[in-house]
């Protein structure tokens, strides 16, 4: 006899049921099920308890590839928002801007297969830069989902974006701990309850708004409570210089990138804890405790994220 995961009393009232919300909330109370909405971005965000509040920015980017040298932004997309400083809580959704923006040749076919934006599309779009410079006016901290890929576009495109404080929601928020295994924008989204028609800017821009306003599933904090509290933080970037070839498995193993510029290994580390616990472990394990000298970059909130260098530093382990 065919088993069903519900009672037979069930199954027929599921079966005549004709609001799709109350058959979810139905389903949901079995612990073999989890249900997962579209994503709706509502507004308010928030309650809003009468403190004082400051503005916000997410922001996503579509692109023909991965380099910022060598390839062009195609689509941005963004989401003014006002938030509570003290409990990172998102409290309105302000404005959103969307914009084509034509690269001058076409767009790879992997491109277009990935996030639908052909040559069509962008074809005499341009952005409206004076508008964007005035939806930056009292931005206290502009975020993306991987600011370290998004920014240095953004930056090659609008200069102005290089004088805001960034946070990335990729890296500023500790999702291991709080349950969650991958750092993946749909992934997070699926862990929270919902899910999205991705690689579109203003699509992903939503989500990530929709997640900052989300209480976090073990600590019940809001993910921009985490990244606020990192814009006091100094980062650093370490560049291992003169490192022996023979250690690049170590280097690579520890999260180190390889500059081909520079040609050298660098990592960045948020605080000083983790940047003296940096230069110890180079120095026993890559340097093998002889005397050896490393590149470092401090870098603030405003510098975070970015592909414009700053004056090293040279200092002796």
């Amino acid at each position: 006899m065919t088993q069903y995961p519900f009672p037979p009393y069930i199954l027929i009232f599921a079966m005549h049921i004709s609001d799709p919300e109350a058959l979810a909330q139905q389903l949901a109370l079995h612990p073999d099920y989890r249900i997962l909405r579209r994503l709706a971005l509502p507004n308010p965000l928030g309650n809003d308890l009468g403190q004082p509040l400051a503005r916000g920015m997410v922001i996503d980017t579509e692109t023909t590839g991965l380099s910022p040298q060598q390839d062009c932004l195609i689509e941005l997309g963004l989401l003014l928002f006002d938030y509570d400083p003290i409990t990172g809580q998102p409290i309105h959704l302000v404005s959103s801007y969307q914009s084509f923006d034509n690269p001058g040749y076409p767009i790879p076919a992997e491109i277009t297969a990935l996030t639908g934006i052909t040559d069509e599309m962008v074809a005499g779009k341009t952005l409206d830069v004076t508008k964007l410079q005035k939806l930056l006016t009292g931005v206290s901290v502009v975020i993306a989902h991987n600011a370290a890929f998004d920014r240095p576009f953004l930056e090659k495109r609008l200069p102005f974006f290089r004088e805001v404080p960034w946070g990335c929601s990729l890296q500023d928020i500790p999702w291991k701990q709080e349950g969650i295994s991958s750092k993946k924008l749909d992934y997070i989204a699926c862990q929270l309850g919902f899910f999205f028609d991705g690689h579109r800017a203003i699509e992903d821009c939503q989500a990530l708004l929709r997640i900052l306003s989300l209480p976090l599933p073990r600590s019940s904090t809001h993910g921009l409570q985490h990244i606020l509290a990192k814009q006091a933080d100094t980062s650093f970037v370490v560049y291992a210089s003169g490192a022996p070839f023979s250690r690049k498995d170590e280097l690579k193993a520890r999260r180190y990138r390889w500059n081909p510029e520079r040609k050298v290994w660098s990592l960045e580390v948020l605080g000083n804890p983790a940047f003296e616990a940096e230069k110890l472990w180079l120095s026993q394990i890559i340097y093998d405790g002889r005397s050896a000298f490393i590149d470092v970059e401090i870098r603030d909130a405003i510098h975070r994220y970015s592909s414009v260098a700053v004056p090293c530093q040279r200092i002796a382990l």
